[in-house]
């Protein structure tokens, strides 16, 4: 990552998905009003992560990825895999015991995300108020990460990789891949 603009890039993705988990848990209460500049970060977070989540960028063919976001996605994406590992524990608990489980919440939470302030029965309907916090908890996992990512004590690291970016907890997970 030497390219400066790509880490003063995802600086500011960082702060964009820190913003917008901030208002996901304002969401969840029902209570606070969603500001403009808090949709604007809900809206480019949710298309953000439909670039990240290789998953959900397959299935999502309604308009094309500009280049830098492609190449911000491409950085983050390890990261973002390597949240969802750690993060395992919280998404059992919240009920989401497989794969198709985990795909069913990250697309109603990218829905969400891209429909901030929609009518009731459009986009966050789906999510409970747990499953908010949960949202929430995931875009500030990711925006840490990314902290941590660019912030490697001063100087970026030339690649980054799953490897890397792995950080095995006592999750009890048991990875379908070996990481060599």
């Amino acid at each position: 990552m030497e390219d400066l603009s790509l880490v003063a890039e995802l600086f500011k993705t960082s702060s964009t998905l820190a913003r917008a988990a901030v208002s996901l848990e304002k969401m969840a209460s029902k209570e606070k009003q969603i500001e403009p500049v808090e949709k604007e970060s809900l809206l480019w977070s949710g298309e953000f992560l439909y670039a990240v989540d290789w998953n959900a960028l397959n299935q999502r063919a309604q308009k094309p990825i500009g280049g830098g976001l492609t190449l911000q996605a491409t950085s983050v994406r390890p990261t973002f895999y390597s949240c969802l590992f750690r993060l395992a524990p919280q998404l059992r608990e919240a009920g989401m015991d497989d794969e198709e489980d985990l795909k069913s919440f990250l697309k109603n939470l990218y829905k969400t995300l891209t429909s901030p302030g929609a009518a009731p029965g459009r986009g966050n309907k789906k999510l409970t108020p747990n499953q908010f916090k949960l949202g929430a908890l995931l875009l500030r996992e990711i925006a840490e990460s990314i902290l941590v990512q660019i912030n490697n004590n001063g100087l970026p690291r030339p690649t980054t990789t799953l490897k890397d970016e792995w950080k095995p907890t006592g999750n009890e997970l048991t990875p379908v891949f070996a990481i060599r």
